[in-house]
């Protein structure tokens, strides 16, 4: 999941980069400081990550909600 995240990272920055050229200033500068909140504290090795489900479809709702019932009993 870490190379994921870090791949994703990646992927975003160089649009950024991108992105950046055709912005002003302002936008620039509240996109970058937005970016920098949640990109550059990495995740520490010792903790978990989470990621919510797909519940897109109903079929994948009723899974989870069994998943989660078959647990909490």
């Amino acid at each position: 999941m870490r190379t994921y995240i870090d791949e994703n990272l990646t992927v975003i920055r160089k649009y950024l980069k991108k992105r950046k050229k055709v912005l002003s200033k302002l936008n620039i500068t509240s996109i970058m400081e937005e970016f920098r909140e949640w990109s550059e504290d990495p995740i520490p090795a010792k903790d978990s990550i989470w990621t919510l489900p797909d519940l897109t479809s109903n079929e994948r709702l009723k899974n989870f909600c069994r998943s989660i019932n078959k647990e909490i009993r």
